[in-house]
């Protein structure tokens, strides 16, 4: 499940404390950024060991800006409070999917 978030210091705070971390940046009334969403939650569930977070641009516009967000949604993969994977608008989910599993791979993780 993803935790909703509201300020760019809890967002801040998550990257910090937590070593892989997906944070979807979306809008609301925005039907495609609800189905990514949705499938990056999916993707997620049997992986415990991954915190997803999402927060929506309109209540958290820092965060937004801090993180470049030009567009919705934007889906960015944090590893050891770096970013190490951004798509934008279009979310490839096989792309995703790889992208997590070379950091589970480097967490040593199954």
């Amino acid at each position: 499940m993803m935790k909703e978030l509201f300020t760019l210091e809890d967002i801040h705070t998550t990257l910090a404390s937590q070593p892989l971390v997906v944070l979807v940046l979306k809008t609301q009334h925005c039907g495609v950024c609800e189905a990514v969403q949705s499938k990056v939650a999916a993707m997620l569930e049997p992986r415990e060991h991954i915190t997803g977070i999402y927060a929506y641009m309109e209540h958290a516009p820092e965060a937004a800006s801090a993180f470049m967000a030009l567009t919705s949604p934007v889906v960015l993969v944090f590893y050891e409070g770096k970013e190490v994977y951004r798509a934008a608008r279009f979310v490839r989910m096989e792309e995703l999917e790889r992208a997590l599993k070379r950091y589970e791979e480097v967490m040593k993780l199954p």
